[in-house]
């Protein structure tokens, strides 16, 4: 089985880590779009290369595709264009924490990316066991720039969102700072959901089952269809 994560090529071996062994994790960039995902903007500047990404990827036989970005840009798109399994790390990790507690509440970088969650939570259709999405105001590319000073802050609004908004379960609602996921759960006490390693075992468990997502659902733009057919005569 082969599983393609669409992000950092320098995340490959800490997130071969997350699937089971015998599970070959690869790594690719797509081409164009920002360098970090911060807004709506930023998400649909980088979904024509995620998805042309994902159909050379398809053609390779890869079995599954996870993307980078918790705000799972272009998703519906990458799912009518290829018949593999695209698993979104933020829709996919708020169903997970749905299921460990009363409620949840998603830890994000800036206020910036706050809203789209909060519609996400929405269309994936758990908004009513979502507590909060609450920010650290710290931009994506600089969350490593001081690795402690990023930490603290993230203990204190998790600490914060579990108080003062009775959140059960934290989703942390960045790839970059799902690492840090175990030693926050060990420093505030709730389950902390991962984003990036919840995708890569969803899509994991979607290949071994032999489900991908519905073409009812999902169905193959026509435009699509009639270059295919034009091809074929």
């Amino acid at each position: 089985m082969r599983i393609c994560y669409v992000g950092p090529t320098s995340r490959q071996a800490a997130l071969q880590e997350f699937v089971s062994p015998g599970v070959e994790l690869v790594a690719r960039r797509a081409s164009g779009g920002p360098p970090s995902i911060e807004s709506m903007y930023d998400e649909y500047l980088s979904v024509p290369g995620i998805m042309e990404l994902a159909m050379e990827l398809e053609r390779e036989g890869f079995d599954a595709i996870v993307p980078g970005c918790f705000g799972d840009p272009g998703l519906d798109a990458l799912r009518e264009v290829v018949n593999i399994p695209v698993v979104g790390p933020g829709a996919t990790a708020m169903l997970v924490a749905a299921n460990l507690g009363h409620r949840f509440s998603v830890v994000t970088v800036l206020e910036n990316v706050v809203r789209p969650l909060e519609n996400l939570a929405l269309v994936t259709g758990v908004a009513a066991k979502l507590a909060s999405v609450r920010q650290i105001g710290i931009p994506v590319l600089e969350l490593n720039n001081d690795l402690d000073a990023t930490f603290s802050r993230l203990i204190d609004v998790s600490r914060e969102t579990i108080e003062n908004d009775r959140a059960d379960v934290l989703v942390l609602g960045c790839g970059t700072l799902s690492f840090r996921s175990a030693e926050l759960q060990a420093a505030v006490g709730v389950p902390v959901v991962n984003p990036l390693q919840v995708a890569l075992r969803t899509a994991e468990m979607l290949v071994a089952c032999g489900l991908t997502h519905s073409k009812r659902s999902y169905p193959l733009p026509p435009k699509m269809m009639q270059q295919l057919a034009t091809a074929a005569d």
